[in-house]
């Protein structure tokens, strides 16, 4: 009778970790993860490469300006910034809801 038990046990467990794992993008907002610039860059230049990483197919915001992720996930857009002090938003929402956002700043000289 024992044994039944640690058998019962094992199958709730290997179920609810499958649950969780399929219900990961319903429940966790999507990653992002920004390649450049760097947070705090200088450039010299009046456009600004803004290129990352997220989950495949979402639509990423930059700085107001839709871009569109690959089937790798990986984004990229040029967006115009002006001399002195920037910050540029970056967001980017799943199908559930769920957003993730990070602001960039950067110095144009």
């Amino acid at each position: 009778m024992h044994i039944r038990r640690w058998i019962f046990l094992g199958i709730v467990i290997l179920a609810a970790g499958y649950f969780f794992y399929e219900a990961r993008g319903v429940i966790f907002a999507p990653k992002l993860e920004i390649f450049e610039p760097k947070d705090g860059a200088v450039i010299n230049s009046s456009r600004l490469h803004v290129a990352g990483r997220t989950e495949p197919m979402l639509k990423v915001w930059i700085g107001g300006r839709e871009a569109q992720a690959d089937e790798r996930g990986i984004f990229e857009d040029d967006i115009p910034v002006w001399p002195g002090y920037n910050q540029i938003g970056i967001s980017v929402r799943d199908k559930f809801g769920n957003e993730t956002r990070k602001v960039l700043r950067v110095v144009v000289e």
